[in-house]
């Protein structure tokens, strides 16, 4: 190996903040610049080197204590850590990363519809252990870089605020928790080009609900909630969403609240600043810019329990 390189983990890159220097490829036995000083990694490029299995990149040996200064500030945010009542939690978290890790690199439908369903059960026991009143909202949401750590945010979320609302049978949440976790899993069926242009990404993005339910039709196992959710989450209240449409009461009622889980974590991956920073104006914005997407009444309740933890 070259000694003026040294390897880092994909995992290590902050998406969507600016390169303090050029970061590589390791192909065909050379280095090739995959972004330069100043160029950002944003989550589909993430998600590309995921589904391509690459999981490390390399930096100059140079610039090496540039890169762990520029990380440095944002291991200084990481969430406090839960009380001892909660201390199975994390472990929860990072058993269901390296499942949607599987599922989405290896998009069996067979597969993906044992990993989900055991992956949410683990997490309605465990969310159900949270005493009534909100946890630290970053103890349950973390920085969203990509699908997989996107779909395990918002199942986290979504059966926490749907327990918060009052759905107290466990195999509601359990249906809630499986459709967050496979809301996107139609994603890793797009067929996306490098040379695509940000118009036809945004397009053919729109084909993943459909995509999604395609990869889990009749899969014996799965709950038809589950896949209505898969379905409707963009569908929007006003009827101004995708892929039908549809609109208020014609949109299933679990996928109301994934929809808000959903919305809630790509504003807070996608914004600026410390996670409190972000979550706040993420809160802001479905408050005050994309109510219209969201039912009312569901919408009213999320945002009390949503900031209850910030």
């Amino acid at each position: 190996m070259n000694p003026q390189f040294v390897s880092i983990e994909i995992d290590q890159i902050l998406v969507g903040e600016p390169l303090p220097m050029s970061i590589y490829l390791y192909i065909d036995f050379r280095f090739i610049t995959m972004r330069g000083a100043g160029d950002v990694v944003d989550r589909l490029a993430y998600d590309r080197l995921l589904m391509k299995h690459i999981k490390t990149l390399f930096v100059r040996e140079q610039d090496k204590n540039k890169f762990d200064a520029w990380i440095e500030g944002r291991a200084k945010e990481k969430p406090p850590a839960l009380d001892v009542k909660n201390k199975n939690f994390p472990l929860i978290r990072e058993d269901m990363h390296r499942k949607m890790m599987d599922i989405f690199q290896v998009p069996h439908p067979d597969k993906v519809v044992k990993i989900a369903l055991d992956a949410s059960k683990r997490l309605v026991n465990e969310v159900m252990k949270f005493p009534y009143a909100a946890p630290t909202l970053s103890q349950l949401q973390s920085y969203s870089k990509g699908t997989v750590d996107h779909s395990v945010n918002v199942s986290v979320l979504s059966v926490y605020l749907a327990m918060q609302m009052g759905y107290s049978q466990i195999l509601i949440l359990q249906h809630v928790g499986t459709g967050g976790l496979l809301h996107d899993v139609g994603k890793a069926k797009l067929q996306l080009r490098d040379e695509d242009t940000p118009q036809q990404v945004e397009e053919k993005d729109k084909l993943h609900s459909e995509l999604g339910v395609q990869l889990l039709e009749s899969k014996e196992g799965l709950p038809d909630e589950v896949r209505m959710i898969v379905a409707q989450h963009h569908e929007h209240h006003d009827g101004t969403g995708f892929p039908k449409k549809l609109k208020g009461g014609q949109i299933y009622e679990l996928a109301r609240i994934v929809s808000i889980a959903n919305v809630f974590d790509e504003l807070v991956g996608g914004g600026s600043g410390t996670l409190v920073e972000r979550q706040k104006k993420a809160l802001v914005k479905i408050d005050q810019v994309l109510y219209k997407r969201f039912d009312p009444v569901k919408l009213e309740k999320a945002i009390k329990i949503l900031r209850m933890g910030i």
